[in-house]
């Protein structure tokens, strides 16, 4: 999965999303959560190093699936797509889950 027409099918017991063979759910990379991101975080997300709480792969967060077609964001590891992180945002407040992610290695760019 490589580009911003691939696929992926969760597992049956994901309730993060629900997708099957015949009816999937398109993604994009990491850099489609980056605007949004960038607003929280201050910094450039895409280069930042994470590691996947479910399978313990360390990607680029650019590297990640991102779904949009929801309510938030959700991000997956490209790997196991276990999901990483959750933004969901109303006028006034950031709803942020990062509980997929064991750490996020931000470059301090010195």
């Amino acid at each position: 999965m490589n580009g911003a027409h691939d696929v992926a099918f969760p597992e049956p017991e994901d309730q993060d999303i629900a997708a099957a063979p015949h009816d999937p759910i398109p993604y994009v990379d990491g850099n489609a959560a980056a605007g949004a991101l960038s607003e929280i975080f201050r910094i450039d997300i895409i280069a930042a190093l994470g590691r996947c709480r479910h399978c313990g792969s360390v990607r680029a967060f650019g590297a990640a699936m991102v779904f949009t077609d929801a309510p938030g964001i959700v991000v997956r590891c490209r790997d196991c797509q276990g999901v990483l992180l959750r933004l969901v945002q109303t006028p006034t407040r950031y709803w942020l889950d990062l509980s997929g992610l064991s750490y996020l290695e931000i470059d301090r760019g010195e």
